[in-house]
């Protein structure tokens, strides 16, 4: 199965790149015979459902240290790979957003930056490899930023509950704090979109102090002169993340930091 996975995702990927910049093309207007098989035949929540199962045991199994996904490497690397490949580049696409289990995809986003977070030499280990984008832990933030570029058409109140109630904002702001070198930039501005996507909602307007309490506010100021200011050089990246930083300056702002 991880062998067909790859292959799949391999040819996934080369059919995205024929319709790279063209974003706001439905998937029955671009060439992606492969992701359109996967909606019509409704298996893409069974793709969602296999992945999150799959990221559920890999977490147990980090926590004693045995089990299948040690015994059977090779091929949990490969169908983690495949898989999340698939369903990245079918989550461009608004119709596969708006026929998925959203509230499993969110809970999954979730429950992979926390379970990172709980394993932060994990994450340094496959920074070193270089591999670590081609992992959940990396590809959720691209999840994360197709769900908020597509919001107004799957509709906020489907998934800022839930993204609110885990604390997915903080969480993620956490998550790239942890990833140093071996990861691109492209990767790390991606999250950083996903997250400047949330602060330009209704609900994070609504309730930005269930988002950032008083305590994250040091955590959020250090993120963004660490993490964030080396990306404002270029003018298209500091329009892309402006919502995040004057979010995170208005907290300062509230919270009478100098």
């Amino acid at each position: 199965m991880a062998d067909v996975l790859g292959r799949v995702a391999n040819v996934s990927d080369m059919e995205s790149k024929l319709a790279a910049g063209k974003e706001d093309e439905t998937l029955w207007e671009t060439e992606e015979q492969a992701l359109r098989f996967l909606l019509e035949d409704g298996k893409l929540n069974l793709c969602l459902k296999n992945l999150i199962e799959f990221k559920q045991h890999q977490r147990r199994a980090r926590v004693i240290g045995s089990g299948p996904v040690y015994d059977f490497a090779f091929d949990c690397d490969k169908f983690e790979r495949g898989l999340g490949t698939i369903l990245k580049n079918a989550w461009c696409h608004v119709e596969a957003l708006q026929t998925s289990d959203l509230i499993g995809l969110v809970n999954h986003i979730a429950d992979v930056i926390e379970g990172a977070l709980e394993n932060p030499e994990m994450v340094k280990t496959h920074c070193k490899i270089g591999d670590l984008h081609q992992r959940q832990e990396i590809m959720v933030f691209y999840y994360l930023y197709d769900v908020m570029r597509q919001i107004e058409d799957i509709s906020e109140s489907r998934v800022m509950p839930t993204i609110r109630e885990r604390g997915v904002f903080m969480m993620c702001i956490n998550l790239i704090d942890k990833i140093d070198s071996g990861v691109l930039d492209i990767h790390i501005l991606k999250a950083l979109s996903a997250l400047s996507l949330i602060t330009e909602t209704e609900d994070f307007t609504t309730f930005t102090n269930q988002y950032i309490t008083p305590e994250n506010v040091v955590t959020l100021v250090n993120f963004k002169s660490d993490r964030i200011v080396p990306f404002q050089a270029d003018t298209r990246n500091s329009n892309t993340i402006r919502p995040l930083i004057n979010s995170i300056d208005k907290a300062k702002r509230q919270n009478r930091m100098k």
